[in-house]
This record gives structure tokens, sequence and C-alpha cells, in this order.
């Protein structure tokens, strides 16, 4: 018996579940949506590393020593200083969609941050891992589990969860939280914070079921949510470790816990490598940060793929894995062999929903993006700029979430959804 029912059934609660909430072993049976894993570059990347074959542009400087390599219709670019790329492509090559060309209007990093999470500059607006999460309505201990990066939580943030990076988390589920503050408090017996859980619960529901305004009763029901999903948690304060390092194969294992036991639905993380914002030794630096990340989401893909999903198959087949940063690099070497800050930059996409084994979009000789028709995913001079907000409006299409409500006017790229 977990801790909820255990307030619940006993002389301690005396209380019925908030409306639309679901015990949380449940949620874990039930729960078939796909989930979905964002990793964030920050610094800006240089898509023709891996992801953009420019070798025909004469006009960009792509790295000496590489060449194309291929599988099927899925092509990236190869290097001997970048085996885990290569590895990672032979293996999930047919999961696995490229997105290149893809326009983010703004070079400075904070703008160009919240438009490719959200779309827009606006500073109200959610980024698709919150919507996501948000839309769920499934009564998720913790819909959206942010362990690094950006955070845009916008109207979702009751949604949205910080680990925090010096175990936050942690120290307020364990109570080991009292112990930082300046004035010696005792820690309360757990009899006494099984009841102090009650007496908070029946208050809640109370307040629910008295509400005369409908704003109030919204926020007396988003209070008694927060109240069981915090009961739920305690339960696995010992089974999960809630710190998790910078380093994406840590991230990784943190996040295919929340995942597979049902506690979230979307997890963030970013991946730093040693820098992405490379102004000078483009080369040296990026060659390093992509191997980085691609050792990392190697890991985190086999990881995923030997836990058991909801659905009979594995955690994998039910994640979809983002991999984005804010922007691109200039296709030409600056004076210090570095690249500067560009609009056109690239992304991955990892999972089901989507036909993998793709490259959708391109650039030309000047590195712009070139047009796409966004009912079949192909080249099409007639068609339409592929921008971020096309890709978040494609990804919340992904997770049955109407992108109408969010990005008016934005078409998603129906050609590449299974």
């Amino acid at each position: 018996m977990n801790r909820r029912d255990f307030l619940r059934f006993t002389g301690l609660g005396g209380v019925a579940l908030g409306a639309g909430m679901v015990p949380f072993q449940a949620i874990a049976a039930s729960q078939s949506s796909l989930n979905f894993v964002f990793v964030f570059n920050g610094g800006g990347w240089d898509p023709t590393r891996v992801f953009a074959n420019c070798f025909e542009q004469r006009a960009i400087d792509m790295e000496l020593d590489s060449g194309v390599a291929r599988i099927g219709d899925l092509s990236w670019v190869d290097h001997i200083d970048r085996p885990s790329v290569t590895a990672f492509f032979e293996r999930f090559h047919a999961r696995s969609t490229i997105f290149n060309g893809l326009l983010v209007p703004s070079v400075a990093h904070g703008s160009c941050s919240r438009l490719m999470m959200t779309g827009t500059t606006n500073d109200g607006a959610a980024d698709w891992a919150a919507v996501i999460a948000g839309e769920s309505r499934m009564g998720l201990a913790l819909p959206q589990v942010v362990l690094s990066g950006p955070s845009y939580p916008g109207e979702h943030g009751t949604s949205v969860t910080r680990a925090g990076t010096s175990g936050q988390l942690d120290a307020l589920l364990s109570g080991e939280v009292l112990d930082w503050s300046d004035q010696i408090t005792e820690r309360p017996s757990t009899m006494m914070e099984d009841r102090m859980d009650s007496y908070l619960i029946r208050r809640a529901a109370a307040a629910v079921k008295g509400a005369q305004l409908p704003k109030a009763k919204a926020l007396y029901e988003a209070y008694e949510s927060s109240l069981l999903r915090g009961v739920d948690l305690k339960d696995l304060r010992e089974v999960i470790n809630w710190s998790a390092s910078g380093d994406l194969s840590s991230q990784g294992n943190l996040a295919a816990q929340l995942l597979s036991m049902g506690i979230s639905r979307t997890v963030m993380m970013n991946h730093g490598g040693v820098g992405w914002d490379s102004h000078t030794n483009n080369d040296g630096i990026q060659s390093q940060s992509w191997e980085s990340l691609f050792g990392g989401l190697l890991d985190m893909a086999d990881r995923f793929s030997t836990i058991p999903g909801r659905g009979g198959g594995s955690l994998l087949d039910e994640t979809v894995i983002v991999v984005m940063s804010e922007m691109g690099r200039t296709p030409a070497l600056n004076g210090n062999d570095g690249k500067d800050h560009w609009p056109y930059t690239s992304a991955l996409v990892m999972g089901p929903g989507f036909q993998g084994g793709r490259v959708i979009g391109a650039t030309d000789e000047f590195y712009y993006g070139e047009l796409i028709d966004f009912e079949t995913g192909d080249l099409w001079r007639e068609g339409s700029d592929l921008t971020v907000a096309n890709l978040g409006a494609t990804l919340l299409a992904a997770a049955d979430v109407d992108p109408g409500d969010y990005l008016p006017g934005v078409a998603p790229l129906t050609g590449v959804l299974a």
C-alpha cells in the first residue's frame, strides 16, 4: 500500500482522492501516450559537423578529413574523431529524423533559446515540454521534470518541476531541507508527518468543495493535486536517486526512472559539451562536443531499449528524444578559425510517431534553408520555410496536442509523422 492509500483508508486520512486523480500504480500501468525527452545544447552548435552534408557548397567551410556516411535515405557527416556519431546512426538510423535548414529568426542566445523551445519571443509562452506535460491530464506526480537547461513553463507552471542543481528536490522529499535553515528545526516523526499530510489533504478537499468562484476552485484543485502528488513522491524517495550529475548518461538514467515508473511524461536536460559557442577554434571545440553528445545519446538510447515499456515493448518504443541547440554557426570560418552565430540550424528527433531514416530540409550554397512541402517533407521550390515554430507544431501534433491552441496559423509537418 502506498502512502496516499494509507492516508486515504486509515484513520489518519478519511478523504477521497481529488477529482481526476489516479493512484500512482494505476497511472504507471495505464498511461500509453508518448514520452518526450528534450536534450538542449546551449551555445549554438555547428550542424555541418554532423547533420548537414554541405560538401558540394563551396561557400561553406566543411571540416578537413570528414566525409558523408549514409544508410538508406539518412546521411550524416562522418569523422574519425567522432566514432559515437556513426555508432549511434548505425544502431538507430531507422528511428532518427534529421531536420536541416531550420530557421531561428534571431542570433542572440536568449531570444534563440526561447524561439527554439516555444516558437515565439512571447515571454508568457510555454515551451514544448511544458505544453505536452500540462496537456497530459493524467494525474502524474511530476508531469515535467527539468534536470537542467532552459525552461519556459508559461501557463503550465504547475506541471513543471526543477530537480535542482544541488539536490533541492531530494532534500524536500527527505526533509533534509530543514537542515539547511539558519534556525535549528527539529524534524517531525513519521507519524506526525502523516498527521500533517492528512490534515492538509482534508483541508484542501474541503476548500475545493466549498469554493464559490470558478477561479478559487481551480486554485484549490491545483493545491490539492500538488499535495497528493507530494504524497506519492514520498513513497519513492528511497527508490529513486533524484540527484543527477551534469553528464548526459547520468541525466538519462534518472530520466529513464521517471518515465518508466510513470512519474513524468517529459524530461528536459542540457548537454554543454566542452562549450558550443565556438567563436574560436570551431573544429576542435565542436568535434569534442559532438562526440560527447552522441556518446551520451547512445548510452541513453541503449538504456531505454532495455527497460520494459507500458505497452509491451521497451521504453525506447514509447519515448521521443528531441535534440536541439538554439542556433547554428556561420558557413565560413572567421579569422580565428571559429564560426559566429547563424539563424539556420538543425535538429534531431528520434523515436515513435515519426518516419525515421529521413533527412528533412536542406541548405543552399549560402547556407540558407531550402523550401519544403509540409505534406510530404520533400524539398519543393513552391514550398514553405521550415521554422522552429513548424518543428514545435509537429512535436505537439505527435503528442496528440492540437498545435493551433498554442501556435495559431503555424502548420505542422504532417509528412514526417508516422
